[in-house]
């Protein structure tokens, strides 16, 4: 008899206890969508008459301005909290012994744009694209040098500090190395190379090789190509869980967005369209990307679900639109947290 009323409460513990790690689950779930809803996606447009960075919901709805300048700014990047933007800008018309190109540099902004700062204020470099390290203390960077022959720059990643102190030279290579992104758990950078171009004859028009995706550590050992194929791959984008790799790639005649495995097996064109097609940036859930396409005439941002399947048209407006940056999940709140540990320890309990 004691032996049938042991067992009978354990069925009933385990019958408890599965229905609160299952309300964990929605929980979780809710929280989740939540979260996504609330996040915002950063690009680029020309609307304004020249290139500015814009924020809008990930419906494409509530679009607005964040920079306001003559000068064009681009290439947006969220910092892990959402509380800063990352940027190029050429606002502060640097130039070469003042004369030549102006010269880009790295901003970080607030949200709503301001509180901009110049991090990297070199008047003898060319900055542009970054990327977050996963704990928001360091950005990654891609910073240029003028060739010592011809009239280019040429590209390495750098990182510094999230004040824009301790710059480090990651790549040193005498190929381009730009686009950088930095993986989730903060092990990797991944980046794109031309370095198997031959650079001795690239002034003589005698050019081999072109652009791969390539992975490195994050203090710039062990560089790896992905992608090893003789059409170009470029602007990778780590998918949330660290496990894909979207980006960009004309090897189908022109161009589509991929996405492959971390270690670049199983490569899968998801947009497939006579369109060119670009820019990829996962959401944090990890079930869409947004990215950009002249499909419907001009540049727009679109989304999809992380299959390729159902591509829908954001921005919908007659001037051209790209480079879309999904704003990371925001931390939980607080209320969130003590409903989770509340639930979760009632789980212990139980088990």
């Amino acid at each position: 008899m004691k032996l049938a009323s042991l067992k009978s409460q354990r069925r009933t513990c385990y019958f408890y206890s599965g229905l609160l790690v299952f309300a964990v689950y929605l929980l979780l779930a809710s929280v989740s969508l939540a979260q996504n809803a609330d996040t915002r996606i950063a690009f680029l447009s020309g609307r304004s008459g020249n290139s500015e960075i814009y924020l809008m919901n990930p419906d494409g709805k509530r679009v607005r301005r964040i920079t306001k300048h003559p000068q064009d700014d681009g290439t947006p990047a969220w910092s892990p909290d959402g509380q800063k933007i990352t940027f190029s800008s050429f606002r502060d018309e640097h130039r070469l012994q003042g004369r030549g190109p102006i010269l880009g540099e790295v901003y970080v902004m607030n949200p709503d744009g301001t509180d901009l700062i110049n991090l990297t204020q070199s008047p003898k470099r060319w900055e542009g694209s970054s990327s977050w390290s996963p704990d928001g203390t360091q950005i990654a960077f891609t910073s240029g040098e003028r060739f010592k022959w011809g009239g280019g720059f040429r590209m390495n990643i750098w990182v510094m500090d999230a004040d824009g102190k301790n710059l480090r030279n990651l790549t040193n290579h005498d190929a381009h190395d730009r686009r950088p992104d930095w993986s989730p758990d903060g092990q990797q950078i991944a980046f794109q190379s031309d370095r198997n171009r031959d650079w001795e004859f690239e002034f003589e028009r005698e050019i081999k090789g072109n652009w791969e995706i390539y992975v490195m550590n994050a203090d710039g050992a062990n560089p790896i190509n992905l992608t090893n194929h003789p059409a170009d791959d470029g602007a990778p984008s780590w998918s949330p869980d660290g496990r894909q790799i979207a980006f960009a790639s004309d090897r189908d005649g022109n161009w589509e967005i991929y996405v492959m495995n971390a270690d670049g097996a199983n490569p899968i064109n998801l947009t497939n369209h006579p369109a060119d097609d670009g820019a990829p940036s996962w959401s944090p859930d990890g079930r869409q990307i947004a990215f950009a396409s002249d499909r419907d005439g001009n540049w727009e941002i679109y989304v999809m679900n992380a299959d390729g399947a159902n591509p829908i048209n954001l921005t919908n407006h007659p001037t051209w639109d790209t480079g879309p940056a999904w704003e990371s999940v925001r931390p939980l709140n607080v209320a969130a947290n003590e409903s989770l540990a509340i639930l979760w320890g009632k789980v212990k309990r139980t088990r």
